[in-house]
């Protein structure tokens, strides 16, 4: 009885390491043969707009609201500032997909892991230029699937309107984070929403009409 006990026990765990390994993948999406070689993100591609929007960011229960704005530089590089909404300066990046720098960060948010959650997510949100693995569809959207590293990210199409409407970014089995995006045309997102998937941080951008 032991040993069947110890076997049955075993097996469960091969079971449930297999299951817990099971590749991520899309529901009812298919493989789409595309020539598609890259997929360009134009909600911040314009060198000539500032990107303004009211922030909301909800950190383990903690909450912050203030003023985002996103710049786009030169080709490889974006310009990130958050301010209270009284206009005093919480932190300011400068980045592209090789390069970070600092300008200013408030102490209270100059913290190692808050840093680079920021600068990863506020990377793949700013960068244009995707060079695409795979296209995927389902009954929505055209999924445009590209490498990330160790991570995959995958930028959902609407079939109806041919904008930008999610961003996926996983490992091999799971969501990390999503990107939801709102908007009136392909050019500007009017509404933004970050969710990570295992730690509690939200973030929440919502156009600032001029």
């Amino acid at each position: 009885m032991q040993k069947l006990t110890i076997r049955l026990l075993l097996i469960s765990g091969f079971l449930a390491l297999c299951f817990s390994c099971k590749p991520y993948q899309i529901k009812d999406a298919v493989r789409k043969e595309d020539p598609v070689k890259e997929f360009k993100n134009s909600y911040f591609s314009n060198p000539e707009t500032d990107y303004v929007y009211k922030a909301h960011i909800t950190v383990y229960g903690n909450s912050l609201g203030g003023v985002f704005i996103a710049k786009r530089m030169n080709d490889s590089i974006h310009r990130v500032v958050f301010t209270t909404e009284f206009g005093n300066k919480l932190l300011d990046f400068e980045l592209s997909e090789n390069s970070f720098k600092i300008n200013y960060i408030l102490e209270d948010l100059n913290r190692k892991i808050i840093v680079n959650t920021l600068r990863d997510d506020f990377r793949l949100l700013l960068k244009v230029h995707h060079p695409v693995e795979e296209v995927l569809e389902n009954q929505d959207a055209t999924i445009y699937k590209t490498t990330d590293g160790k991570q995959f990210n995958y930028f959902f199409v609407s079939r109806k309107n041919n904008q930008l409407l999610k961003l996926v970014n996983a490992s091999k089995t799971k969501e990390k984070v999503i990107f939801g995006f709102e908007s009136k045309n392909s050019s500007f997102a009017d509404k933004i929403i970050i969710s990570h998937q295992h730690i509690k941080l939200k973030i929440e951008l919502n156009q600032i009409n001029n």
